[in-house]
């Protein structure tokens, strides 16, 4: 190894770097700008006390921004002596369309009326059409790209395990898809001279509370399809008359929820001072998820017919409250007809409620009168089948009985 002359080479990164720390640690030098300024009555302040201001914040209790929530008893601003029975959207009746008859004072009549018979019958729907509303089920049931988790899938023998949660269209987005298409469909058929006495409104709210002997009703729906019309359906011709099932030893209300904590005010979503506001049909969406009884067990095939009776009764009551105010409790002047749909996106009941009557004391003999078919599938199955889409068993007679219901005056 041979030793090198001595070259004194310095690192520039390394100078640099010592350059800078000492630098770094130089004391201002005093000018006398300070003292100054002092004798001349200014102030110097230090140049981040002015570009950032120390902020005092105010402290608040967060139980003073959430409201305060009442307890329910006498010390309630809504607070009634008397109990009240609701019937809502989530729950359904035990004895099904029996004990909607009773609570309801109507005459059950299997069957629709001889109008909407013979507009089924006679009505001529051409088959593109009939085309359109099976494409109309394949892209509400099959074909829609949304994709979310749907509720979980449990076996009844075996409730401790978990099957994989699978992804797809939801049912509350099948039946709004499904509903919006076939009443296209319908004004398509129509025309513009019977469209423009239509409305149609989505998720339309209903509330009204009636008595009932010592009993006090109230009735809290919501209706995801309300289709309105200028002028009011024509009440159906004929009088009919029936006993009323016998519940005993069970009441009308039982299944009911009751509270004391209630409002007694009438709510109607349109007013008097605008046209189209008659009711015409209400349509309703049925999820098993959503809808149940009490107990936990599933609905069956009465109490899901006795819900599309009581969404109508309901529409029905809230309109004669608005139109007559107390004295709808005694007579109405003219009866109103309300046409109502349920469906849960394969399964249909149509029915026509007529109310004659608000006063469902048993003294009374006149009643409300419910005409109404059995269920109808508007198909058997539908879904993917080796990755591809297909519709089996399709009804095009549904989509006929909801034509015949628009074109109904």
């Amino acid at each position: 190894m041979r030793f090198t002359n001595k070259l004194y080479a310095q690192h520039l990164g390394w100078m640099f770097k010592k350059k800078w720390q000492v630098q770094g640690k130089r004391v201002p030098i005093d000018t006398g700008a300070e003292s100054e300024l002092s004798n001349h009555g200014i102030k110097v302040k230090d140049i981040m006390e002015v570009a950032t201001p120390k902020i005092e914040f105010q402290r608040v209790e967060f139980e003073s921004l959430v409201p305060k929530k009442h307890a329910e008893n006498e010390t309630h601003p809504n607070w009634h002596p008397q109990l009240c029975h609701f019937y809502g959207n989530s729950n359904v009746l035990l004895e099904g369309i029996s004990q909607a008859q009773v609570l309801t004072k109507t005459v059950e009549i299997k069957g629709l009326p001889k109008n909407v018979i013979d507009a089924i019958e006679k009505s001529q729907v051409p088959s593109h059409i009939d085309r359109s509303v099976y494409n109309a089920v394949m892209s509400s049931h099959v074909l829609d790209a949304e994709q979310v988790k749907l509720p979980k899938v449990k076996i009844p023998e075996r409730p401790a395990f978990r099957l994989p949660r699978d992804y797809g269209i939801s049912h509350q987005r099948k039946n709004r898809l499904l509903t919006n298409r076939l009443l296209a469909e319908c004004e398509k058929l129509a025309g513009r001279s019977l469209t423009s006495r239509r409305r149609l409104l989505d998720l339309v709210n209903f509330k009204v509370t009636l008595p009932k002997d010592n009993l006090l009703l109230q009735f809290d729906v919501t209706a995801e399809k309300f289709i309105t019309a200028a002028r009011p359906i024509e009440p159906i011709k004929g009088r009919y008359d029936d006993d009323l099932p016998d519940l005993y030893p069970m009441k009308c209300t039982i299944s009911m929820p009751k509270k004391h904590v209630y409002t007694t005010e009438t709510f109607y979503p349109l007013s008097n001072r605008i046209n189209c506001t008659h009711p015409h049909t209400v349509i309703t969406h049925f999820d098993k998820e959503f809808v149940g009884n009490v107990y936990e067990t599933g609905v069956t095939t009465t109490q899901f017919h006795s819900r599309t009776l009581l969404k109508a009764f309901a529409v029905a009551a809230t309109r004669a409250k608005q139109l007559y105010g107390g004295s709808a409790l005694e007579k109405l002047p003219k009866p109103i007809v309300v046409q109502s749909i349920q469906t849960d996106g394969r399964v249909f009941h149509f029915g026509v409620f007529q109310l004659n009557t608000l006063s469902l004391e048993e003294k009374n003999v006149e009643k409300n009168y419910w005409f109404h078919e059995s269920n109808m599938d508007l198909f058997t199955e539908c879904g993917y089948k080796m990755g591809r889409p297909y519709l089996e068993g399709f009804n095009k007679d549904v989509f006929h009985v909801i034509n015949a219901f628009y074109h109904n005056a």
